[in-house]
């Protein structure tokens, strides 16, 4: 595949135990790849010059800048910044996908060197037991993006770089290998190079040059990337020959815990271990406890032995790799939750308090969070400048698994009796799925819980790794596909926004799931869409007419749009089955290529525009107040109230609500500018990072740029002048309308916060006018309800807290009395109980509510002063319950008492023991009562 490789001196050769082809400069007969090849570095480093991880990270940023690449700064984590498809970045080629690849957008360098922390979770059952894997590690990649008429580089420059990097660190091209293989992912396909040293995979060179189309077929894509990927932490541990890569990279960590924990740790075991274990994978080895085997029949040792030595620094790896991973998730804003990217995070911190716990830790994971922060805030000033943050999250979510861990001991609980009737005897995988999935319950947790109630309960090696992939990829909804045939519409509004009607061509009537839509080739009204509601208003036809419409005869009211594919349709506000009653729609299509007046509904468009320039300064606050973790996870603007959903760790406190309202109102009070820019899409992320789509992501080379700008901003519209970018309070893409001066919004008040989801807080807020009449409408309830006590509204909350006081204090004692009533008849009514059949009745009408006939029939049952027991009160309500004697003669409360209520109108139900009922027609209480005797006589 590559003639560089033969310049270089490689021939190709096929592995002799895989059977794979690879190319090597030495007679070897073996690809160099672990199973093929153990490895040959642990206690024989392949440099003489030992790296830490960020000191190989700084060597090949270096080499490659000096060879012509641009290094750029690391991405966030977070994919979800930038795209909707995946959450995590899980390579560094994530962080141009999908608008750089594809040839949208200029790439922000070409060639580039980027070190990209990366996260994959489909291995983390492997973690800490391979000497590997990890959930987070560095890739360091170099990216050309090659055009048909600008080749940056291609296979033979990248096989080049990629043997004359390996070969500066000190390593012996002899030892290198490249290995042919093909690679797919995201769509995409391309032949690659996996390179190996001594057993160990430290790169891959990707050539992407097809797309993969539905059927499986590959066609060739214009814009061919090289797509390179360096495992930087293992060119750490290769050139420092530790037993493994977590010790090579985190050293400092693993010390600080070892002293923690005061393990034993027999280094030399260990070293076999890692050389062997390290060949496999739980992927291929799903059993954990085979692999055991293997390597402890290697050692020839046993393997207790084996696990008494290696367990205990597993656990010490693992929890060193999951703070790291932790560390990078919060500090780039992710929130743990229940949901998304954020259930992802509280898997690797929940697990990484299982793994404290198995070594009896006592700190908490804080005290271990604060180790791993001290660490990479060295390396990585955002962290440092993230650590309260993160250690707010921490102290929170440590507290949330606990109760989570004592609320999941009574479900588990229940589903192992449950699983018992339905005669199992081993929890099924799936069951023990959603017992995580659903409740929070680590297996583990389950498993001691089943040991103590005699179940059984296998945890497969690979748990975590099912679970995590189930949670890996968004959803996205797919959506109806219409194939309009129109040139995209010219959206007038973003030249003019203070335009109310206009003149537009009709191109073309299109008729969607029976209702109509009318297509114009230019249009002030704004489609639905940023969680902004569509305009509406009416589009006048000459010469048109409409019988018996509500509009003058020639105007046709238009009730929403919405844009595909960049055409805006214009929905008429009655159906075709309406419309054809009333007017021919073949008259209608005679109209097309004429121009048609259209006026908007300008009261509802200045109200939305209002709304969503406060949505824009209620963020800013919310940042200023709660952190710069907020983002926004969604967002509708109405009219009388809107809502912005944010990501926070913690309910909103009425102090900061309090905050937040005031900065918001504050912007608006300094009237500040509303600057909007249409800008390329590196530009714009250059300039504003990825804070830019809080509103979601937006598709497109150039992107629509709303920036709400200081009062010390200086505003141009060239987008080449030397504008301020640091000078704004708040800078988004948008598409939606919004108004000039934050002036104009008049005032924005918070109505209520609630928690929609786990990690994700509601703002309901009106503006304007609304925010006025629902201030007066506040101010309303709390006059009415200063009259009804008659105090003033200062004195309003004291005496509504006196109040309540008493009554609780009141409710108590009337409960205390009904207890002693109940009593009292409970005593005299023993003597009225009648025999039926061998069995102790008791039928009567009481006076007294619900709560006391069932305290009243299950004393007299419970202490077994009747067998049964019927009683009813004029109310129309009637109880029943029946001893263990009574249930043994046959007798089922449950069906009695219903067959009672239907006399009285209604229906009843329960157990055989307890049962109640109740009917409209409560002056038949006698006869159900006459009935309930008919009945237990028969």
């Amino acid at each position: 595949m590559s003639e560089m490789l033969k310049k270089l001196g490689y021939t190709k050769k096929k592995c002799g135990k895989c059977g794979n082809d690879f190319w090597s400069i030495n007679g070897r007969s073996t690809c160099g790849d672990a199973p093929c090849d153990e490895y040959e570095f642990i206690g024989n480093p392949a440099t003489e010059k030992k790296y830490d991880l960020y000191e190989i990270q700084k060597t090949f940023i270096d080499f490659f800048e000096n060879h012509g690449h641009i290094p750029i700064p690391r991405y966030p984590v977070l994919a979800k910044r930038w795209r909707d498809d995946v959450f995590l970045v899980g390579a560094s080629i994530y962080d141009f996908q999908p608008w750089i690849t594809s040839g949208m957008v200029e790439p922000p360098a070409n060639p580039l060197t980027i070190a990209q922390p990366s996260i994959r979770l489909n291995d983390v059952d492997n973690v800490g037991r391979t000497g590997r894997h990890m959930t987070c590690f560095t890739m360091g990649a170099h990216h050309a993006f090659n055009k048909p008429e600008k080749e940056i580089y291609w296979k033979d420059n990248t096989v080049k770089l990629c043997h004359d990097f390996i070969a500066s660190i000190g390593i012996d091209p002899e030892e290198i290998t490249f290995i042919e293989s093909w690679w797919e992912g995201g769509g995409n396909a391309g032949p690659c190079y996996e390179v190996c040293v001594r057993g160990v995979e430290l790169a891959t060179l990707v050539f992407m040059e097809y797309k993969i189309l539905p059927n499986g077929e590959k066609e060739e894509i214009p814009l061919k990337t090289v797509d390179t990927g360096y495992g930087l932490e293992r060119f750490a541990w290769i050139s420092q020959g530790t037993p493994t890569a977590y010790d090579a990279c985190f050293a400092p960590v693993i010390a600080k815990l070892k002293s923690l924990t005061n393990i034993e740790v027999n280094e030399e075991i260990l070293a076999e271990n890692a050389q062997i274990a390290g060949m496999m994978d739980i992927e291929t080895f799903a059993d954990i406890r085979t692999l055991r085997e293997k390597v402890a029949n290697k050692l020839n040792i046993s393997i207790d032995d084996l696990l008494a030595s290696a367990e205990p620094m597993e656990a010490i790896y693992i929890i060193a790799d999951h703070t790291r991973c932790l560390t990078f998730m919060l500090a780039d804003g992710i929130i743990p939750s229940n949901v998304k990217e954020g259930y992802l995070a509280r898997l690797v911190l929940r697990r990484t308090i299982r793994f404290m716990k198995e070594l009896k830790m006592k700190e908490y994971l804080s005290d271990i969070m604060k180790i791993q922060l001290e660490f990479l805030s060295k390396f990585y000033p955002e962290i440092d400048e993230s650590t309260d943050h993160i250690m707010n999250i921490i102290n929170l979510e440590e507290k949330r698994y606990f109760k989570t861990i004592e609320k999941g001991d009574r479900i588990v609980k229940r589903t192992i009796k449950s699983l018992k009737k339905e005669n199992k005897d081993e929890m099924p995988l799936e069951v023990l799925m959603d017992l995580y999935d659903a409740h929070g319950m680590p297996p583990e947790n389950v498993k001691e819980i089943a040991i103590g109630n005699d179940f059984k309960v296998n945890i497969p090696d690979n748990f975590f790794t099912l679970i995590a992939d189930s949670h890996t990829v968004e959803q996205i909804d797919e959506k109806e596909v219409l194939n309009l045939n129109y040139s995209e519409t010219k959206l007038i509004f973003y030249d003019d926004f203070k335009l109310k009607s206009f003149e537009a061509e009709l191109i073309g009537i299109e008729e969607i799931n029976n209702d109509i839509y009318l297509i114009l080739d230019r249009t002030a009204f704004y489609p639905e869409g940023g969680g902004q509601p569509s305009d509406v208003g009416k589009i006048t036809i000459k010469n048109f007419k409409i019988e018996n419409f509500k509009n003058s005869e020639d105007d046709l009211e238009i009730s929403h749009c919405e844009k595909i594919d960049g055409v805006v349709l214009h929905k008429i506000a009655i159906s075709k089955s309406e419309l054809e009653n009333k007017i021919n729609l073949d008259e209608l299509s005679n109209h097309v290529g004429e121009l048609v007046n259209c006026e908007l509904d300008w009261g509802r468009r200045i109200a939305l525009a209002r709304n969503h320039t406060a949505t824009h300064l209620i963020i800013a606050a919310a940042k200023e107040v709660l952190g710069d973790h907020i983002w926004q996870a969604g967002a509708q603007k109405g009219l009388k109230h809107s809502r912005l959903d944010i990501s926070h760790y913690k309910p909103i406190s009425q102090d900061e609500i309090n905050s937040i309202e005031k900065i918001a109102n504050g912007f608006v009070m300094e009237n500040l500018s509303v600057d909007t820019q249409f800008m390329s899409r590196n530009e714009a992320e250059k300039a504003y990072g990825f804070s830019l789509y809080q509103g979601g992501v937006v598709p497109g080379s150039i992107i629509r740029v709303i920036k709400i700008c200081d009062s010390k901003s200086d505003i141009d519209s060239d987008v080449d002048s030397d504008v301020n970018y640091n000078s704004y309070i708040d800078v988004q893409a948008c598409a939606g309308t919004h108004v000039i001066n934050t002036g104009a919004i008049g005032l924005i008040k918070i109505n209520k916060t609630e928690r929609i989801q786990d990690g994700v807080e509601r703002i309901d807020f009106s503006v304007g006018e609304s925010a006025l009449e629902s201030m007066q409408s506040n101010d309303s309830f709390l006059r009415k309800s200063s009259a009804i006590f008659k105090v003033t509204n200062e004195q309003l909350p004291k005496t509504c807290d006196r109040f309540f006081s008493e009554w609780k204090l009141y409710k108590n004692e009337i409960t205390k009395l009904k207890s002693e009533i109940a009593n009292l008849k409970v005593n005299s009514l023993e003597t009225d109980a009648i025999e039926i059949k061998g069995l102790k009745v008791l039928i009567q009408l009481l006076n007294g509510d619900i709560k006391e006939l069932q305290k009243i029939a299950t004393d007299f049952t419970d202490t077994n002063k009747v067998d049964v027991i019927i009683i009813g009160n004029t109310d129309g309500k009637i109880v029943g319950a029946a001893s263990q004697l009574a249930i043994d003669s046959k007798i089922r409360i449950n069906e009695i008492i219903n067959e009672l209520a239907i006399v009285l109108g209604g229906g009843g139900g329960g157990r055989p023991t307890l049962a109640q009922g109740a009917g409209p027609k409560a002056d038949k209480i006698q006869d159900a009562l006459d009935l309930a005797d008919e009945l237990l006589r028969k």
